[in-house]
This record gives structure tokens, C-alpha cells and sequence, in this order.
């Protein structure tokens, strides 16, 4: 894990993100949920926000 606390949260909201996709990935489709994917995206601004 990176040492740096912004790398840090970047590795963490990247593995947040792939382990989502892995989980919910559609066979023919390989893409999270549209509500999932809206959900992410408002967690992110409000991360970017708070920056």
C-alpha cells in the first residue's frame, strides 16, 4: 500500500472500485449497475468536495 495518505486514498478508492465491478460484473456486459454506478459517482464528489 502506498505510504502517502492522497496515494492512499487513491489505492483505496481504486480497489473499492474494482472489487465492486468484480463483484456485480454482468457476464456478456462486464459493467457495474446503472445505480451503482450513479452511487459511486456521488460518493466520488463528495470526496472531491471535501478535498
Amino acid at each position: 500500500m502506498p505510504e502517502n495518505n492522497n496515494n492512499t486514498e487513491d489505492w483505496v478508492q481504486n480497489q473499492i472500485d474494482s472489487n465492486l465491478k468484480r463483484i456485480y460484473r454482468q457476464p456478456s456486459e462486464g459493467k457495474l449497475p446503472d445505480r451503482m454506478a450513479q452511487l459511486l459517482d456521488q460518493l466520488r464528489e463528495k470526496e472531491a468536495a471535501r478535498s
